[in-house]
């Protein structure tokens, strides 16, 4: 087995317990258990449960990142691409969350940690940067008004999606991911779009 494998394996155990039986019910000697791995070989790739759940922040954010970085890169117009954004996005988190159903926990343990806040906010900053690419790049193919005032307009649209992934998390029999994240695309769509004056 290699390093990676091992590592994987590890993740996978933790990730697997922390669905079962949450955050603050797992321990270490649980994830060694699960993992079938030796005691030694869990914590020669994770010292603590807090280094454990700090890798599984870095592996979901960098999924989002991933995600945007390839719809930035990606042919079609700015409108396309926010579409595109919020459709991959949305079925991202859903397997995410399928595999792992404690999204609401990932906030709460940021909110007690300065580490994983710090993470998190990372993470926004990055995310509200490429979204105001996209934003002007929308303004500047005459898709958008230009008055649009990128910055916030971002912050709204990121806001947005965390409230569908809040509310999701809360009552997952009554919503669809994602289509709760096209429609919240297709709304903000329509608020950028450009008028003529006098229309």
């Amino acid at each position: 087995m290699t390093e990676q494998d091992a590592r994987a394996q590890i993740l996978t155990a933790a990730m697997t317990l922390f669905a079962r039986q949450g955050f603050a019910n797992t321990s270490m000697n649980d994830i060694v258990r699960e993992s079938g791995l030796s005691k030694g070989g869990v914590y020669w790739h994770f010292k603590s449960k807090d280094d454990l759940i700090a890798a599984i922040f870095d592996s979901f954010f960098g999924g989002q990142e991933t995600i945007l970085a390839n719809v930035l890169i990606s042919q079609g117009n700015a409108a396309e691409k926010l579409t595109q954004l919020g459709q991959l996005a949305g079925a991202d988190l859903e397997s995410v969350f399928a595999q792992f159903p404690t999204s609401l926990e990932f906030y709460s343990l940021a909110a007690r940690s300065d580490t994983l806040r710090e993470r998190l906010r990372q993470f926004y900053d990055e995310y509200h940067r490429h979204i105001c690419v996209l934003l002007q790049e929308g303004i500047d193919e005459g898709i958008w008004a230009v008055e649009t005032a990128v910055s916030p307009t971002a912050h709204v649209l990121i806001s947005t999606f965390e409230g569908v992934i809040l509310l999701w998390s809360l009552f997952p029999e009554t919503m669809h991911i994602g289509e709760q994240m096209a429609t919240a695309v297709n709304l903000l769509l329509r608020g950028l779009e450009s008028r003529e004056i006098g229309e």
